[in-house]
């Protein structure tokens, strides 16, 4: 399903869970900390007109457990002398200034004529003839779509029949999206209720326009006709990957006593696995969401589709809409517990996750753990599935919690699911284009082999300690200029040999978020292992990569089964010599003295032995079937290999420093290179670090008496806006200047990240490219 582009401003303003009592901040003293994170704040609303709300049935009687339960339903709970919702923003609550006026920001309710034709039922006692392959009672897989994720829509139906999750149903939001999923012979229908949708203007829809609003409207309708049908579905949005089948997950022990299973946003793993309410105050996503068709799922539904349809809230979407309903009857945002076990250390098992009381105690809700039904975070970024495999495979993960797309594309998603190799609806010739060559530079040729950490401890990952973020932010802007030189010289060099290049893994080791950062790291996930295998779209600009036709694969291509052998051994290997007296140590180096130089300009005779093997992994020592110097411009290399040509994979191992590649024949040609490479190179990004911030004092924090909490993160910890601060010249991306200053305190606990490569048209005129080989 389509969402949101991730925007500065609405990322700073929401929450991502936190680790209990290891925050680094506390959640009362800096409430922007823990404001919700993906695409829907739940927190907002201005005073409205109250809305009918389910009233509470009678309790029922306590039931006696059998010897063999492992737990017991408690009853109801009392609700008399309920507080206002605790998520609901209103003009006399204690809520910043901009959280409140994000409440106040409205839209049209939809028409009367809209409202009708979400009224009209698609079941009248007959299921339609669409999904007359679902019986009632069965459970069925929906996933909704229009024709602007269609690719989407179809990994959705490729991962469900490869674990034959059926029933399956996709509901089509539009004409060309029903023609397509036909022609899939996928089961299908047009949705009532789909008219709200025409004329919507953007081809892709994003959460922040008004056509998201109305297609929850369309979306929850054909919910409740699901349920009508006795149908109890498994709702996933079409940019979910379905990894295992959760049927017997769903309906053992607690969970299959719960009206409704939602996921949540949460990205605290260690604190979601102790299944304690540590995640209470963080989103439910409904982005999976499984509704079993009993009475009081039935009527939150009603609710549920009255409460989108009729809110003028401008971001009251169906998600917003869920949770604040969810937490209505609530004593703050800890929903209350509707289980009771017999062993209280079996909480947070299997089949022994807490069932809570929701929506004022009329539903019994389940929320499934974030490390089994991944989000954006706890999948792509923690990797929790690899670094921890014995907490079990994902069931699911949704692609939330990133920065990639735009109004005409999902770019961030899809290269987020290749490069977990997750995506499956790429044409055959993407894999096995036979006129495809390719470009390589070994990952550990792209990768700096970092020092010892303080102290001279050894450390290849970084902790969590109060300084250590020092150490995070150093190897992070140290592993990015060696790796942004390497992917800008594969561009230049893919350019000139009409090679696709194959980029490095990319090792990131502080995380992209719009707050605070605790141990480099989001608040909530301040334990997570880095270094991390960083996605695309938290390093570059990714759009703009497609917007400027850029050649590229994403990082270990060739190890994709997909990529036929013909092309995977079929490797030349060029070395370059290494700039002199160089202190740059990469990964596949080995003690920097025995690092080989190699000084002549060599072109060794091609033979029928060349163009086996793989991709090298471990030392510039291997010797190279051609050898390039230091400095080598476009003529060398295309001379040098000109015996190559078509061979399908050629690997550098070496184009980590400014200078090791000089660049085209001319002025112009460099100029055009770096104009049409300076976009997809660029990207911004502030890191605002709690730890120094708590040592100077928390300035801007509201802790102090007559201090007002300031919301923007960079002005709170720099007391400017970073906009001002880069036009007055105080920010040179790239460089650590601020957090090593001696003043004190600390005027700016924030580094900012990322410098370009030199363009090609200076470095081809500066000293590395008077090389006297280029003569």
């Amino acid at each position: 399903e389509e969402e949101e582009e991730e925007e500065e401003e609405e990322e700073r303003r929401r929450t991502t869970g936190g680790y209990g009592n290891k925050r680094l901040v506390d959640e009362e003293d800096d409430a922007e900390a823990f404001e919700s994170s993906d695409e829907e704040p739940v927190d907002p609303s201005p005073p409205v007109p109250p809305e009918p709300t389910m009233p509470p049935p009678p309790t029922p009687p306590s039931p006696s457990p059998s010897p063999n339960e492992k737990f017991t339903i408690l009853p109801r709970p009392d609700q008399s002398n309920i507080p206002l919702n605790a998520q609901e923003v209103r003009s006399d609550t204690n809520h910043p200034q901009w959280m409140k006026d994000m409440w106040a920001q409205r839209t049209k309710a939809l028409t009367e004529e809209a409202k009708k034709e979400l009224e009209r039922k698609i079941y009248e006692g007959a299921i339609p003839p669409e999904l007359s392959h679902a019986k009632p009672g069965n459970t069925i897989f929906v996933t909704f779509a229009t024709h602007s994720v269609k690719d989407f829509a179809k990994n959705w139906v490729n991962a469900a029949r490869r674990l034959k999750l059926e029933p399956h149903f996709v509901g089509a939001l539009d004409e060309k999206m029903l023609k397509d999923l036909k022609s899939w012979n996928v089961p299908s229908m047009l949705l009532t209720g789909n008219s709200v949708l025409a004329n919507r203007g953007a081809h892709f829809i994003t959460a922040g326009s008004a056509a998201f609003k109305k297609m929850g409207t369309v979306k929850t309708k054909f919910v409740q006709d699901l349920l009508d049908m006795n149908l109890n579905p498994i709702l996933s949005d079409a940019d979910v990957v379905w990894m295992r089948d959760p049927r017997k997950y769903f309906n053992k022990g607690t969970y299959g006593k719960a009206d409704i299973l939602v996921s949540t946003d949460c990205i605290d793993v260690p604190g979601d696995k102790e299944d304690s309410n540590k995640c209470a105050h963080v989103n439910f996503n409904t982005g999976i969401l499984h509704i079993r068709a009993t009475e009081e799922s039935k009527n939150f539904l009603q609710e549920w589709k009255t409460k989108v349809a009729t809110s003028t809230i401008a971001w009251m979407r169906d998600q917003p809409a869920f949770n604040l309903l969810m937490h209505e009857g609530v004593r703050g945002h800890a929903l209350e517990d509707a289980i009771k076990l017999k062993d209280a250390s079996d909480r947070g098992k299997e089949g022994m996750r807490m069932v809570y009381y929701a929506a004022n105690a009329t539903v019994k809700l389940g929320v499934l753990p974030n490390w089994l039904f991944g989000n954006g975070h706890s999948y792509f970024v923690q990797w929790h599935h690899k670094k921890f495999p014995e907490d079990g495979e994902p069931y699911a993960v949704h692609t939330t919690y990133q920065y990639g797309d735009d109004g005409n594309y999902a770019w961030g998603k899809r290269e987020r699911m290749r490069q977990a190799g997750i995506w499956t609806t790429d044409d055959v010739e993407y894999y096995e284009d036979p006129h495809a060559k390719y470009l390589v530079v070994p990952d550990v040729f792209a990768q700096v082999k970092h020092s010892n950490g303080p102290d001279g401890m050894k450390m290849k990952t970084v902790g969590y300690g109060k300084d250590d973020y020092r150490v995070a932010i150093e190897r992070h802007f140290a592993e990015d200029k060696v790796r942004r030189e390497t992917v800008r010289n594969l561009l230049a060099i893919g350019r000139l040999l009409n090679r696709t290049i194959i980029l490095p893994e990319p090792r990131c080791y502080c995380d992209k978020i719009w707050n605070n950062l605790n141990g480099c790291r989001a608040p909530g996930a301040e334990k997570f292992v880095l270094p991390y295998s960083c996605p695309m779209d938290h390093i570059y600009d990714l759009p703009s990569w497609f917007r400027n036709g850029l050649k590229f694969r994403r990082p270990g291509f060739l190890a994709d089964p997909r990529v036929p052998d013909s092309v995977r051994n079929d490797i030349i290997r060029v070395n370059v010599e290494r700039r002199k007296n160089s202190a740059l140590i990469l990964e596949g180096d080995e003690d920097k003295e025995e690092v080989k130089k190699t000084n002549s300009f060599d072109i060794e005779e091609e033979t029928e032995e060349k163009g086996g093997g793989s991709i090298s992994s471990s030392s510039s020592h291997l010797v190279g079937d051609v050898q390039l110097p230091f400095g080598f411009t476009a003529e060398m290399a295309e001379e040098a290999l000109k015996p190559f040509v078509s061979h399908a994979v050629l690997e550098f191992d070496y184009l980590a420093e400014e200078g090791a590649f000089c660049g085209f024949q001319t002025i112009d040609e460099n100029k055009n290179f770096d104009q049409s490479v300076q976009t997809a190179l660029s990207h911004y990004q502030y890191y605002c670090f709690t730890e120094p911030w708590i040592a100077s004092d928390a300035p801007r924090s509201g802790r102090h008496p007559n201090e007002p909490y300031e919301p923007q993160v960079v002005k709170r910890h720099c007391g400017e806006m970073d906009t001002s601060m880069r036009a007055s010249g105080k920010v040179h991306l790239g460089l650590i200047e601020h957090i090593n200053k001696e003043e004190k305190p600390l005027k700016c606990t924030c580094e900012f990240g990322f410098r370009t490569p030199t363009p090609l048209e200076t470095v081809a005129s500066g000293g590395a490219c008077t090389h006297e080989s280029h003569v």
